[in-house]
């Protein structure tokens, strides 16, 4: 078969001339290929760009060494080693154990923070019933 447009020569079950492309029945143009790109939506003016992971992963470090110096000494140290491994591995690109160490670090930070807590108040109540005894020996004796 014969291309109408160009006079190629073409296999009689071809559909399109392999010259120049065009129907060969008298059809419509073949179809364009399809996209594959996808052009992304307009940013809206209010919106801020999103922030990199890095910087929302808190390292406690401050609340670790606020921990060792006023509340629980052990467990305190504890926290800082971890507050100091999150920066560390965020440096390393280990953005898990990055996580896990800040999250490890806020875990010892309340429990140290909770048992000194704890330590204070059995201290206060010793102290008052020993000043309270004091008292009441002082007017036994009078």
């Amino acid at each position: 078969m014969n291309c109408p447009n160009c006079g190629t020569s073409n296999l009689d079950t071809a559909s399109i001339c392999v010259n120049c492309g065009r129907p060969l029945a008298g059809g419509a143009p073949p179809p364009p290929p399809p996209q594959t790109y996808t052009p992304p939506p307009p940013a809206s003016r209010f919106e801020t760009p999103a922030q990199p992971a890095v910087q929302q992963i808190p390292n406690y470090l401050w609340q670790s060494i606020v921990v060792t110096l006023c509340c629980c000494l052990p467990l305190g140290i504890v926290a800082i080693v971890f507050a100091s491994q999150v920066n560390d591995k965020l440096r390393r690109g280990d953005i898990a154990g990055a996580m896990a160490a800040s999250k490890n670090a806020k875990l010892f930070c309340l429990i140290a923070l909770a048992l000194g807590v704890v330590a204070m108040l059995v201290y206060a109540l010793m102290f008052s019933g020993a000043i309270m005894q004091a008292i009441h020996e002082a007017q036994a004796n009078s």
